[in-house]
């Protein structure tokens, strides 16, 4: 673990825990099933691309985001903001 990262705690019942931990298993199971194309498609339907672009304007200057997926990629999506917030 690096300095600048946090942990949070977060108590659940062991109710509330079997619940998560099944549907963890259920969401993995469904994954594994499907080819790396399939993946790709189903993800992307929980987070649109048309929803990822976006421009904001920050003390003047105007930044313009664009997000592209790729099949090719090494890397998930939640490793490269990882990558991205510790710099």
């Amino acid at each position: 673990m690096q300095d600048n990262e946090k942990i949070y705690r977060i108590e659940l019942t062991n109710e509330e825990y079997e619940y998560l931990e099944n549907l963890k298993n259920e969401f993995c199971n469904k994954l594994s099933k499907m080819s790396n194309e399939e993946n790709t498609e189903y993800l992307k339907s929980f987070c649109l691309e048309q929803n990822l672009n976006f421009e904001k304007e920050i003390k003047g200057t105007v930044y313009k985001v664009n997000t592209y997926f790729s099949k090719d990629s090494e890397y998930t999506i939640l490793q490269d903001l990882f990558r991205i917030f510790r710099k």
